[in-house]
């Protein structure tokens, strides 16, 4: 049986010189999401190296537990605000037929697109070692990005507060592909409380996502709780502070399960460790 072992979260830049003025960053609002978020700057700052970002570090833990309790095979899947990251397709590459992947900022799906096509600079083996030893799995880390690649069908424009949330189709793998308009799986890990800085701003953005989801499928989500910001490339974006109520609200609002059944069907599971939280939701039929 695993046990969590977890190494303290490195700081992404050093601490200023006592005699050097202390830096402030940039105060920046959620919406700004959209023109000032540096996709290689948030690889480099908490995915360069997977061991060190403690988030990083509980979500991937987790994740086999959470897709422990999906059904077998899952036809669909979107990655609902990706960013630039792509350890969401990689991780559920063989449970899943076709992926779809997805964000609001118009450069992080230049960057998804960039890392489907070969063409991305970023190096995601750190992160694809620490999957691969957690699953005990045998695959190279080009292995495994490419069983990824090969099902991405698609990279999508959306927002979560627009509706409907698909915008738009920013790279397709043929022109024969029909974006579904529901998926069996939705994954949003850092996505929804960073999208708005209100408790409705939240709750909107979850009946997006939900809207997303077919019936009887899952919602996975994941983030950071009881946090108001978050800081990197000298900004600080400022999100709502989600708490864990929050989350059952917004769930039961949309028609999923909230509570964990003893039955074993897995129609939800909450994990938490240190504030940082991963769960899995049905949604009703």
């Amino acid at each position: 049986q695993q046990e969590l072992q977890l190494q303290p979260t490195s700081q992404s830049e050093s601490s200023p010189d006592q005699k050097s003025p202390e830096r402030v960053d940039e105060n920046c609002s959620a919406s700004d999401h959209f023109t000032k978020f540096n996709p290689q700057q948030y690889l480099e700052c908490f995915y360069k190296s997977a061991g060190e970002d403690l988030a990083m570090q509980v979500v991937l833990f987790f994740l086999p537990g959470i897709l422990y309790r999906l059904p077998p095979r899952i036809e669909t899947m979107l990655d609902l605000g990706a960013g630039p990251t792509v350890y969401l397709p990689i991780a559920c590459r063989d449970r899943v037929e076709t992926i779809y992947t997805s964000d609001y900022a118009p450069a992080n799906r230049q960057a998804l697109q960039q890392w489907v096509e070969k063409r991305h600079s970023f190096d995601w083996t750190k992160v694809c070692t620490w999957i691969s030893n957690i699953e005990a799995s045998h695959e190279t880390a080009e292995q495994m990005q490419q069983k990824a690649r090969d099902k991405i069908r698609a990279v999508l424009d959306v927002n979560v507060h627009e509706c409907p949330v698909v915008r738009g189709v920013d790279w397709k793998a043929d022109e024969t592909i029909q974006v579904p308009q529901q998926f069996d799986l939705v994954t949003t890990v850092f996505c929804l409380e960073y999208s708005g800085e209100t408790l409705q701003d939240y709750l909107r953005a979850v009946k997006g996502a939900c809207s997303l989801v077919k019936p009887g499928g899952y919602l996975m989500q994941g983030g950071v709780l009881d946090a108001d910001s978050y800081n990197f490339d000298g900004k600080r974006f400022r999100s709502h502070r989600l708490m864990r109520e929050h989350v059952t609200m917004g769930l039961k609002e949309n028609d999923f399960f909230t509570e964990e059944d003893a039955s074993g069907e897995h129609e939800f599971k909450f994990m938490t460790h240190e504030d940082i939280y991963i769960m899995i939701a049905k949604r009703k039929c």
